[in-house]
């Protein structure tokens, strides 16, 4: 039975005329959910859905955030920055998905770079300091700056190891990003139409 990630994902490519990026299904490695040629260039899509409304105490509320990827650090950006040409997030009517989308936008890897600076990349690199609820914790290039240096009596095993080990832990668990930010900064769409010129607007700066 397909999970609801699954037909939710099937609900786009069928809209968007895009079809699987595998014929072998997930591969243990990251790879892009669909592939569409416009132009003659193959692009390489990612899809993001949300609901309209989730419940919260009981009560229906607006649901203005989409999930995005768990241990979400620098290798997670550069597998998105080097194997993804458009992003489709996509939110659907109600709470759970009957079929119905109710609006979407588009993105290329560097409409959604300041999103993923901003959610993403400074937390990992920076950290977060010390609060009254959290003790904090050290951020990728707090450690490499500060801590690394004085590492030296270890084994070039042992630091790969540890560096391995704060990678790990500075990686966010699924951070959110808003619809309102991804408005902004990306281009609404409705049909196959809408995605196909926006595929060839993306040529058309990656031709300049």
């Amino acid at each position: 039975m397909a999970s609801q990630d699954d037909i939710r994902e099937n609900a786009q490519k069928e809209l968007f005329g895009v079809s699987d990026y595998s014929d072998t299904g997930r591969s243990s490695g990251y790879t892009p959910d669909g592939r569409k040629n416009v132009g003659g260039k193959e692009f390489r899509i990612e899809f993001k859905t949300k609901p309209q409304y989730g419940i919260s105490k009981g009560k229906r509320v607006k649901k203005t955030g989409f999930s995005t990827a768990r241990q979400f650090g620098n290798k997670k950006v550069e597998d998105w920055r080097e194997q993804v040409d458009v992003f489709v997030f996509s939110e659907f009517e109600g709470v759970d998905f009957n079929g119905n989308f109710t609006q979407h936008v588009a993105l290329s890897f560097d409409d959604l770079y300041p999103i993923i600076e901003d959610k993403v990349l400074k937390p990992y690199n920076e950290g977060r300091a010390p609060s009254k609820r959290s003790a904090g914790y050290y951020g990728m290039r707090e450690f490499e700056e500060e801590v690394l240096p004085l590492l030296g009596h270890l084994s070039r095993e042992d630091i790969k190891r540890l560096t391995h080990t704060i990678e790990v832990g500075t990686s966010l668990n699924d951070p959110k990003f808003t619809w309102k930010a991804l408005v902004e900064h990306g281009t609404m769409i409705e049909s196959e139409e809408d995605l196909n010129v926006f595929c060839e607007r993306l040529l058309s700066r990656w031709g300049d």
